[in-house]
């Protein structure tokens, strides 16, 4: 990597971590709203008497029948926020490092 390459990638990787921050943060949006449209539908659920069961097993199951596409896309928007997060964190470590580099080659002058 040279000089060039260095200075490149420190101009583009603040736009970059921004980009990837409001990934983040969308992500985060919509898991809530997932978690969000699960809670309201168990609600439903059990004001409207479909829940009936005796022990937490039993309604356990009667709610997983109309909710398993709900708690589906709460794990799917869970894994979305890991990997924004990850890939936010790479480019941190990332921009540290060229700073890093930047820094030896402005003392190697």
């Amino acid at each position: 990597m040279d000089r060039t390459e260095v200075f490149a990638q420190l101009q583009r990787l603040p736009e970059q971590l921004r980009e990837a921050e409001l990934a983040y943060y969308g992500a985060l949006g919509r898991l809530e709203d997932a978690k969000l449209a699960l809670h309201a539908k168990e609600c439903e659920l059990f004001n409207l008497g479909i829940i009936k069961g005796k022990n937490e097993q039993i309604r356990d199951a009667e709610v997983w029948q109309h909710t398993h596409e709900l708690k589906r896309m709460v794990i799917k928007a869970k894994l979305e926020v890991d990997q924004t997060k990850s890939e936010y964190h790479y480019l941190k470590n990332k921009q540290d490092n060229v700073q890093l580099i930047a820094q030896l080659l402005l003392q190697l002058q």
